[in-house]
C-alpha cells in the first residue's frame, strides 16, 4: 500500500489569503520551509491495484496534476465541508476519460448533503443527461463495507457541529476533522500500523483535535507511525516536528508513505 498526502492544511490552507500580500503565517511559521506551504487535506491511496481518492479539496485539480494522478478508481467522502468536497467537479475529466462515473462511498448522513447541494454529479439525483451526465455513482454506506473489490471500515467522529467520518483501510487509519473520538472508532482503529490523524493547532479548538490531545490519542491507539493533518497557519512545521515524540511526525504535501498489507 503506498499513501501520498495530497493536501495537509487547515480549511483555508496554508499561506491564508487575505491582508497581506503573499498570504498571512502565524507568529512564527516560517515561509521559507516549503513543508509550510499547505493545500486542503485529502489523501490518495493506492492498493491491490487500486487507486482511492479520500476528499475532493478545493485544489484537487493542482493535486491530481502535481502527483501525476491519471486514474481514480473511487472517492471516500469523510463530510460535506467545502474544505473536503468543493473540488469534485474536478473529477470530471477523469470520469470522461474513465467512461463511466467513479463509484463514491459516504456516511448516509454525507450522502444526504452531497446529492443535495451537487445533484448534477451523483447517479442517483442527477437525471441522465447525454451532454453532461453523472460523474459520481453515490453509495451510502455503514460499518464494514467492500468498495471496488476492497474491504474498508467507515466509524464517525465528532466534528463539533456535524459529525465526520473516518476510515479504515486494511492497515491505515484516516480521521481528519474531528474534536473527540468514542469507543466505536477506538475499537474500528485498533491494530493500525499508519495513522493520519486530525491536529489543527497547539490551542484546543471546538471543532478539531489540538496537539496534545491528538498525541493522547496516538498513545492510546499505538500506531507504528502517525502522521499529523490539517494544520493551520500558526503551527511551523519544523517546530511540531520538535514537538513530537518517536513515530510521530507532521505532514506535509506531497509526503508518501509505504506500508505492506498482511492479508
Amino acid at each position: 500500500m503506498r499513501l501520498t498526502m495530497l493536501g495537509s492544511g487547515g480549511s483555508g490552507g496554508v499561506p491564508l489569503a487575505g491582508d497581506r500580500p503573499g498570504g498571512t503565517f502565524g507568529a512564527g511559521v516560517d515561509p521559507g520551509d516549503p513543508k509550510n506551504w499547505r493545500r486542503r487535506v485529502s489523501v490518495l491511496v493506492e492498493t491491490r491495484g487500486k487507486t482511492i481518492l479520500i476528499d475532493c479539496s478545493p485544489d484537487l485539480r493542482l493535486q491530481l496534476l502535481e502527483n501525476r494522478v491519471t486514474r481514480i478508481d473511487a472517492v471516500f467522502f469523510t463530510h460535506a465541508h467545502a474544505d473536503h468536497s468543493h473540488g469534485l467537479d474536478e473529477l470530471r475529466a477523469l470520469s470522461y476519460a474513465q467512461r463511466g462515473p467513479i463509484p463514491a462511498f459516504m456516511s448516509p448522513r454525507t450522502h444526504a448533503d452531497l446529492t443535495g447541494r451537487f445533484d448534477y454529479v451523483f447517479t442517483s439525483s442527477h437525471p441522465q443527461a447525454k451532454l453532461y451526465p453523472a460523474i459520481m455513482a453515490d453509495h451510502a454506506v455503514e460499518g464494514d463495507f467492500e468498495a471496488i473489490g476492497l474491504a474498508a471500515r467507515i466509524f464517525d467522529q465528532d466534528h463539533g457541529n456535524v459529525v465526520s467520518s473516518g476510515f479504515r483501510i486494511g492497515p491505515f487509519g484516516y480521521s481528519t476533522d474531528c474534536v473527540t473520538l468514542d469507543e466505536a472508532a477506538f475499537a474500528a482503529l485498533e491494530g493500525i500500523e499508519v495513522w493520519i490523524v486530525d491536529c489543527l493547532r497547539f490551542e484546543p479548538h471546538p471543532t478539531h483535535a489540538h496537539f496534545d490531545r491528538t498525541l493522547e490519542w496516538i498513545d492510546r491507539v499505538k500506531p507504528k507511525r502517525a502522521i499529523l493533518t490539517h494544520l493551520n497557519h500558526t503551527m511551523d512545521y519544523a517546530t511540531v516536528l520538535s514537538r513530537c515524540p518517536d513515530g510521530v511526525e507532521p505532514g506535509y504535501d506531497g509526503l508518501t508513505i509505504e506500508l505492506v498489507e498482511t492479508s
